[in-house]
């Protein structure tokens, strides 16, 4: 359940953070389901040689990891993601998008400031993301940077760039958010965000779990998105 505390911050910062929100155990049963994912990508990558936003021995982004193991579904799709999301949206729930992020010690880079929104339109604009540690993230190897308040802007126009898309050129750093390991921040699609590169002698690795309104429809064609439907009336409809 959402507090008052954590309401007021998400209204008026964009986020806030569950810090310990998992245990070790069960952290490190999820990660390894990841790793298999994500560890074939990278394989992928390196022989296609791709550039893009996942780019070989520096960054991945594995999508749709729940789809293709029920163990995870079962993990997203768990009340406390319900409580989370139904308290926040008001409505009932689907999974709108999950994914990995592996950030390798190669990443020097930083991943530019954008909106999850900038990516994909949807109506309505705002859903939830819940970023979530599946090792201690640190400013060090690449932790996520936020501009609070920054989602009260709207929907912001992107540019696309070699390394992803980018709503934002000033010159504000933002505030850093490093994460415990099973550590949780929960933000706004509209909020600001980008990471830093990775200077450290490990992968960062992060779990990315995306909910929207049911009933969401693609911004632009105005489509139905037909999610997974992991919610109604606040309860769980799949554990």
């Amino acid at each position: 359940m959402v507090t008052a505390e954590q309401q007021r911050q998400f209204d008026e910062q964009g986020f806030f953070l569950l810090p310990d929100f998992f245990l070790t155990d069960e952290i490190d049963a999820l990660r390894g389901r990841i790793d298999h994912f994500a560890e074939a990508h990278e394989r992928q990558l390196q022989e296609s040689g791709r550039q893009g936003i996942s780019r070989p021995k520096e960054i991945s982004f594995t999508a749709h990891l729940a789809a293709q193991d029920p163990e995870i579904m079962r993990f997203v799709a768990q009340k406390k993601f319900v409580d989370i999301t139904s308290d926040l949206l008001h409505d009932d729930i689907s999974l709108y998008w999950d994914q990995s992020v592996y950030k390798k010690p190669e990443a020097k880079r930083d991943f530019p400031w954008h909106q999850d929104t900038g990516y994909t339109l949807t109506d309505p604009a705002e859903y939830i993301t819940c970023w979530l540690a599946l090792d201690d993230v640190t400013v060090e190897n690449g932790c996520i940077w936020v501009i609070p308040g920054s989602h009260k802007q709207g929907v912001i126009e992107h540019t696309d760039t070699e390394i992803g898309k980018q709503c934002y050129f000033g010159s504000d750093p933002g505030l850093a958010v490093p994460l415990r390991k099973g550590s949780m921040v929960v933000f706004n699609s509209l909020l600001f965000h980008r990471s830093g590169p990775n200077v450290s002698s490990s992968v960062r690795k992060g779990y990315v779990i995306q909910y929207c309104v049911a009933h969401a429809r693609h911004g632009v064609t105005g489509e139905p998105f037909n999610r997974v439907v992991v919610a109604r009336n606040g309860q769980p409809t799949l554990v």
